[in-house]
């Protein structure tokens, strides 16, 4: 079994800490190069493009990428404001990790704003992306705070899985995204750990109807995270058939789209789902019956299934 403490989070988070301006530097992005590894895009499978239009096709996928972590973030900033608060006068050390934590948080919020404008600038257009942060931030911190931090919590997980599986050691991936996620990696290393402190001592204080209800609304949540994901690929498809110029057929748009949520659900839903740390924390705070309740409703969104309370925040 893990272990962490928020001593530790906050001494690792200051030894990692770093200024957007250092991140992004002087060289932009390589019109070249793919922008989204190949382990994380949906663009490989598909027939209808060319090598050229799937590379440009990942350009457009990596500013969706980074967009949809500042869309999180819109959530989780307050989410952690709030726990700090909380702690305040409980823990003085979970108090200044959780306000540190909520700080870095900006902090990424303003790196990836930064990253639209370089992606706009660079592809010659600016991209249609998910709107709303602020609202449905609103709508996921109604849900059960022990909902919103396994989410969290799996959201963290799967960007330590995206560096170091697909982006770390990618010769051919830009070396400006590289640079951009081994970075946010770094900070987020730790805010996954403390995730993990704070959902076990939510759920150790919950009663049985509380844990029910924080399921169910995990469940809610990830569908509403997959209605999410649909709206941006329509505007992934958009966007693609703005940068390459043409218009595609009924079936090259079935095509596209079916691949590109397929990537998103692996990116977003099932790469977080199936990280093992995330498994260890789900495991430790739930039964076997909700266990397998999420695990049944994780199967159903990858195949495309509407899931029960999946209405999303569409």
């Amino acid at each position: 079994m893990v272990t962490y403490s928020y001593g530790e989070c906050l001494k690792r988070s200051y030894r990692v800490n770093w200024r957007i301006k250092d991140v992004l530097g002087t060289v932009g992005f390589d019109l070249n190069r793919p922008w989204l590894p190949t382990e994380l895009s949906g663009a490989g499978g598909i027939r209808c493009l060319d090598p050229g239009e799937k590379r440009k096709l990942t350009h457009l996928e990596m500013g969706a990428y980074a967009h949809l972590f500042r869309f999180v973030e819109a959530f989780i900033t307050p989410e952690m404001l709030g726990l700090a608060q909380e702690a305040r006068s409980l823990n003085l050390e979970a108090f200044e990790a959780l306000t540190n934590f909520a700080s870095e948080e900006v902090k990424h919020m303003h790196l990836f704003g930064e990253i639209r404008r370089l992606v706009d600038e660079a592809v010659g257009f600016p991209l249609e992306l998910l709107e709303g942060e602020n609202e449905v931030a609103g709508v996921v911190l109604g849900r059960h705070r022990g909902a919103v931090l396994l989410l969290t919590a799996a959201i963290e997980w799967f960007t330590q899985h995206h560096f170091l599986t697909a982006m770390k050691d990618s010769e051919e991936l830009d070396p400006l995204t590289r640079e951009i996620f081994r970075h946010h990696w770094m900070e987020e290393a730790q805010h996954a750990q403390l995730d993990h402190l704070e959902a076990v001592h939510l759920f150790r204080e919950l009663s049985q109807a509380g844990r029910d209800q924080a399921i169910e609304d995990l469940v809610w949540l990830l569908a509403a995270v997959d209605g999410l994901l649909q709206r941006q690929v329509g505007h992934d498809l958009a966007n693609l058939g703005r940068y390459l110029g043409r218009t595609f057929t009924e079936a090259e748009r079935g095509e596209i789209q079916g691949h590109l949520l397929k990537a998103k659900r692996h990116c977003f839903i099932e790469s977080g789902w199936a990280h093992p740390n995330f498994q260890e924390l789900f495991q430790m705070v739930t039964t076997p019956d909700q266990q397998a309740s999420v695990g049944q409703a994780v199967g159903l969104l990858l195949q495309g299934n509407p899931v029960p309370l999946g209405h999303g925040v569409a």
